[in-house]
C-alpha cells in the first residue's frame, strides 16, 4: 500500500468523538499490516462531524448503498488524517484532496465536484508539491477501529492469562498451609 505510516507526532485516537472538528483530508483504511489498503480519500470542513457522518450514522453518499460502488464501514479497520493551515480555504482543501487521491490510490474515489478554483489550486507546482510532501508523510492523526477479529484475539490472550492465574492458584492452594504466602 503506498502512503504513510505513523510517527512520534501522529495523534492516535480510539473512538470517534475524539476527532478534531477541524478541516482535513481523511483516508479510510481497510486490512491491516501488508493487506492495508486505502479503500476512500475525502475531506471535511469539520473531521469529527464527517466520520460520526461515515461510520457511527452510516449516512454518507459512499456508505449508503446509493451506487454501484459503495464502502462496507464493517470492514474498515482505520481512519488516517491530514491537516495543513491551507485546509481553511475550500479551493485549497479540495485541491489537496485531488492530489491525495493521486498519492493514496483509493480504490473508491469522491463523488463530490471539484470547483475551478480547486483546479487552480492543485495546477499550482509548489503547492501540489507541498500536498504530496504532505500525504507522502506520517498524517496527523489516525482512529484504529476495533475489529470482531482484533476483540477475538484480545480474548485469546485474556483466556489464556486467566488459566495461568487459575494453575498457579490451584498450585498455592495445594501447598502445605504453613508454605502459603502470608
Amino acid at each position: 500500500m503506498s502512503g504513510p505510516g505513523t510517527d512520534a507526532n501522529t495523534v492516535i485516537i480510539g473512538q470517534v468523538r475524539h476527532a478534531p472538528g477541524v478541516p482535513a483530508v481523511y483516508a479510510l483504511v481497510g486490512g491491516r499490516g501488508a493487506a492495508a489498503h486505502v479503500a476512500y480519500v475525502g475531506i471535511a470542513g469539520e473531521l469529527r462531524r464527517r466520520l460520526e457522518q461515515h461510520l457511527d450514522r452510516r449516512n454518507s453518499s459512499v456508505t449508503t448503498g446509493e451506487s454501484a460502488a459503495t464502502l462496507n464501514v464493517d470492514r474498515l479497520t482505520e481512519v488516517r488524517w491530514w491537516e495543513h493551515p491551507r485546509f481553511t480555504d475550500r479551493a485549497a482543501l479540495e485541491a489537496a484532496e485531488i492530489v491525495a487521491i493521486d498519492i493514496l490510490g483509493p480504490a473508491l474515489r469522491s463523488r463530490g465536484a471539484t470547483t475551478g478554483a480547486a483546479g487552480a489550486v492543485a495546477a499550482d507546482p509548489a503547492i501540489a508539491a507541498e500536498f504530496a510532501a504532505l500525504f507522502a508523510g506520517a498524517p496527523s492523526g489516525r482512529l484504529v477501529l476495533p475489529t470482531l477479529q482484533a476483540a477475538l484475539d484480545r480474548i485469546d490472550v485474556l483466556e489464556h492469562r486467566l488459566d495461568a492465574l487459575a494453575a498457579r492458584l490451584e498450585e498455592l492452594e495445594l501447598r502445605d498451609p504453613r508454605e502459603r504466602p502470608s
